[in-house]
């Protein structure tokens, strides 16, 4: 089971330290690395080609007391690690998007088919995970997976893909996916937002929640269960600034209150104000909602009103939005929470995998209740989100892994469409590589962060069928399944050494006169409260 290796054990290859690694590229990018490369060096091991390695864990004997025969996760001298079923400890290096029509577009079907098959299409066209060729290209994507150290076949791993054909061999996420309520969903116009507080909802995700976790609840590599992908909590500033709306920038609040009389997230609206306000004529001054004076205004009048747009007192009514926030996320997770540990009360429970400028105060209480492990998602530099990560942590106090996030440069066949990662500013892959290095080291050096997942394996170009966006997937070998070799030689030797840079981990500390840096999402006219 080549994936519990904990220390980044090859079978017969010789384990090359940084010089090696780094001897095909240019002397610049040697001198941009130097201290990096002294800094893993001090972990680097060399193995014979032929030796029979036990880890320094496993040798000692102490983490047979760990092994639960499932994925849990400890703090062990002050530093957060998974721990895998047979007790070992590791830091899940995770890739997202193996997807079939990554493989099969118009410019590598023919040299995917003649390597893996003819049968990866059935005779209508339809991808057939079920056929010897759907082996044979996971089997491909799990070989390079184990030369390049990863351990985990991260959520966006299409679901086309049936999960029997990975799931003995890496650690995977099982995804529930209840509701549209991503960004990218709610664009591409597959709302609405639930109604979390209607039975019908309740119901539905209850049945769904069942089958998804049926399945996996004796997996012993199931890394936890991942509620739904980057939920709109509030538009992005950069999605505030493009619609030049920074009052009902909390989607989810809104869509509550666009609900006919008789709804119960329009009634759970209702309730939240009665307890904010005296009277139903001060909300309608605060929010802007025409009334008759001389006639008053009952609170039932509110549930009619479906138009909460213009709001006269800005601050006050994002402030009512934003408390409302924590009353559907509440409910949110509380129902998730419920439904999984009824029929599944060992594995972890990840949560939704959301932005990193998304989280709020009004999140804090209710993650800390019905998580586990927190899961974001980032394509900034590490020096960009290292503060906001320490915030999250010092928060929750619950351990972090970025669950998506990579950055890239626009390759001449993606000009169209760019790339998953571009607006990092990567003008080369030499600037990528140093991009990536610094965000791997940075992350494994920090005692509570212990994952991250690429976005990305294979690179896509223009002219392949679109995923859940526009933009190109990045990858670190072409679409041919050739490697960028000066990338991935430094992938492979920072994936092995992951734990050994862990183990070294320290807490990152926050100013204590500026203690938490406010989320990136918040709007900079809002009150936090």
């Amino acid at each position: 089971f080549f994936f519990h290796a904990e220390d980044g054990i090859r079978d017969a290859q010789e384990s090359r330290g940084l010089g090696d690694v780094y001897k095909r590229q240019t002397l610049m990018i040697e001198l941009k690395y130097k201290i990096v490369r002294i800094f893993i060096g001090i972990f680097s091991l060399v193995y014979s080609s032929n030796a029979q390695v036990i880890t320094m864990e496993a040798a000692d004997g102490k983490n047979l007391e760990l092994a639960r025969g499932y994925v849990y996760v400890k703090q062990i001298d002050d530093v957060w690690w998974f721990i895998g079923p047979d007790g070992q400890k590791f830091w899940s290096t995770g890739v997202n998007h193996i997807e079939p029509h990554l493989y099969l577009a118009p410019y590598n079907k023919y040299e995917t088919m003649t390597k893996y098959g003819k049968d990866l299409l059935d005779d209508k066209g339809k991808f057939n995970s079920s056929s010897v060729s759907a082996h044979r290209l996971i089997d491909g994507q799990i070989k390079i997976a184990k030369d390049l150290h990863f351990n985990t076949f991260a959520k966006h791993t299409h679901p086309s893909i049936d999960k029997s054909l990975y799931r003995e061999k890496a650690y995977y996420i099982a995804s529930f996916e209840t509701a549209p309520v991503a960004d990218w969903q709610i664009l591409a116009d597959q709302g609405p937002l639930p109604d979390v507080f209607s039975t019908d909802f309740q119901n539905h995700l209850e049945k769904t929640v069942k089958e998804v976790v049926l399945k996996h609840k004796n997996s012993p590599n199931l890394l936890g269960y991942l509620y739904c992908d980057v939920p709109l909590w509030i538009y992005p500033t950069h999605v505030q600034e493009m619609l030049n709306e920074y009052e009902m920038v909390y989607p989810w609040a809104e869509a509550m209150t666009r609900l006919g009389v008789s709804s119960p997230g329009k009634r759970q609206w209702l309730e939240h104000l009665k307890g904010r306000y005296s009277n139903a004529e001060e909300v309608a001054k605060v929010w802007g909602i025409y009334y008759i004076e001389m006639y008053g205004l009952a609170w039932d009048d509110l549930l009619k009103i479906k138009n909460w747009a213009t709001p006269f007192d800005s601050k006050r009514a994002i402030s009512d939005m934003r408390s409302f926030m924590g009353v559907i996320a509440e409910k949110w997770y509380s129902l998730h929470y419920k439904a999984v540990k009824k029929y599944d009360n060992k594995h972890l429970i990840i949560g939704d995998k959301s932005f990193i400028d998304t989280y709020e105060e009004y999140m804090m209480p209710v993650l800390k209740k019905y998580i586990d492990v927190v899961a974001i998602q980032s394509f900034s530099q590490w020096k960009d989100d290292k503060d906001q990560v320490a915030w999250i942590y010092k928060e929750l106090g619950k351990p972090i892994f970025n669950g998506d996030g990579s950055h890239a440069y626009v390759h001449p066949k993606q000009q169209e469409h760019k790339v998953k990662g571009w607006w990092s500013g990567s003008k080369n892959i030499e600037d990528v590589i140093k991009m990536y290095t610094d965000q791997m080291i940075g992350m494994m050096s920090t005692p509570y962060v212990i994952g991250m997942h690429h976005c990305g394996i294979i690179q896509q170009w223009d002219g392949s069928a679109r995923g859940d966006v526009s933009s190109n997937e990045n990858g670190f070998m072409d679409p041919f399944e050739k490697y960028y070799t000066n990338w991935t030689d430094v992938i492979r030797e920072i994936n092995a050494n992951a734990v050994k840079i862990h183990r070294e981990a320290k807490t990152i500390e926050l100013d204590p006169l500026h203690p938490a840096p406010p989320p990136r999402g918040i709007p900079s006219n809002a009150s936090m409260k």
